[in-house]
């Protein structure tokens, strides 16, 4: 089946994430391509469950809950229960959908989609937020006896399906680049950074009010890192704010995710750690009123492999609070600054990052400035209902070129 431009579609997401994870992309893309007036479905895992599919009804699309037989962090794509049970809910359900999304290439993912796609000749396209094997993120999340049981086959579920489906979506360049080397058609692959979520940041309470809500005063200088799982740079944040504190002793620094153990653990003194406010994991919709808190957001971003295929998702929302941030030059970051005026770019060391916060939080007005700048990158750029409008002409695009080959 194929669609015109401005035909309503039907797409079909299938994501390796739990419920409470697909907050990122696979719930912002399914809400505003159904307030563009299409049909979305997204099948995600549940988040405990292991028996009962669970359907929740949205605003103009679904979200399908799938029962899994693994636990916890396992659940992201490898259950071959989680497989079966997908593929005979699609069966029953027969839906014709225009196009199938995987946001991973996980066996619970691509090995349903194939099935189901093929079946129905629906073209499956793929996406690929994270550089995972070869060196990526499977070095810094899991342990050596894992890498060296499991490595050969994540890599292999990452890389094996990407040419044989019909488009490659990606979170950065550098893995697009990866995609074509793997034989991906480069007129079907798409960069599609992560975005903006302007529903929740839509208000945004003042500075002083969040500093109030976390009992502090309200000249208090507070550096900011947030984080959900994703936390292989928080030592350099937590050195860089240990540079700082000779000159800036009243400063804080505010942890949104990681939780009071790990600065303990990380602290390099017991000076370092009295200043640190560590909220622990917090709901995405109260982001807001605690990110508002900060003066300066600090984001590493090392040169290693994990980070040149990343996009940091915590960016959009530094962007949306509208403060500056203290990065590093490296994959998209590097891109992203040098494209908006929202930070400063320093050096991989606590030394260098220390010194442009420094430069900073003693330049109020120039924050200001930055923090402007971030909010309108946020609103005009990054924010979701502006990045759809690309996601759906490659859904028409990748429709039309599947029409002329047929």
């Amino acid at each position: 089946m194929s669609a015109s431009a401005n035909t309503p579609l039907k797409v079909l997401l299938i994501s390796n994430h739990r419920r409470f994870k697909i907050g990122f992309r696979a719930l912002p893309w399914a809400r505003e391509m159904a307030r563009r007036g299409h049909d979305v479905d997204i099948l995600c895992h549940a988040n405990t469950e292991r028996f009962k599919t669970h359907i929740e009804q949205c605003d103009g699309f679904r979200i399908i809950e799938n029962p899994d037989m693994l636990v916890g962090a396992l659940r992201q794509g490898w259950d071959p229960y989680c497989s079966q049970k997908r593929k005979a809910f699609l069966f029953r359900e027969n839906k014709q959908y225009d196009i199938i999304h995987c946001l991973d290439t996980r066996l619970a993912v691509i090995w349903p989609a194939i099935a189901y796609g093929r079946a129905k000749g629906i073209p499956i396209v793929s996406d690929w937020i994270d550089w995972w094997g070869r060196g990526g993120l499977i070095k810094e999340r899991r342990p050596w006896w894992y890498q060296g049981l499991f490595g050969a086959i994540e890599t292999w579920f990452e890389e094996h399906y990407r040419a044989d489906l019909d488009g490659l979506t990606t979170i950065s360049h550098a893995l697009r680049d990866r995609g074509v080397k793997l034989g991906c058609d480069p007129d079907r692959c798409m960069v599609i950074h992560g975005g903006a979520d302007m529903d929740v940041f839509a208000n945004v309470p003042s500075k002083e009010d969040a500093k109030k809500e976390l009992q502090v005063d309200a000249d208090t200088p507070i550096v900011c890192f947030s984080g959900l799982d994703v936390l292989i740079d928080l030592p350099l944040a937590i050195k860089a704010f240990d540079h700082i504190i000779d000159q800036v002793p009243e400063a804080r620094l505010l942890l949104v995710g990681p939780t009071a153990e790990l600065a303990r653990q990380l602290a390099p003194n017991d000076r370092t750690l009295t200043r640190i406010l560590a909220l622990g994991p917090v709901p995405h919709a109260d982001l807001p009123k605690h990110l508002a808190a900060a003066d300066v957001f600090l984001m590493p971003y090392t040169d290693k492999q994990s980070n040149w295929g990343r996009w940091p998702n915590k960016v959009g929302d530094y962007m949306s609070v509208g403060r500056p941030v203290v990065s590093n030059a490296i994959g998209e970051v590097k891109w992203l600054m040098g494209e908006y005026d929202i930070g400063l770019l320093a050096d991989e060391t606590p030394e260098s990052m220390g010194d442009a916060l420094l430069q900073l939080l003693n330049d109020p007005d120039r924050c200001e400035t930055m923090g402007r700048e971030g909010r309108r990158v946020a609103e005009e750029v990054f924010a979701w209902d502006k990045m759809i409008v690309n996601l759906e002409q490659w859904y028409y695009d990748i429709l039309e070129r599947e029409k002329e080959v047929r």
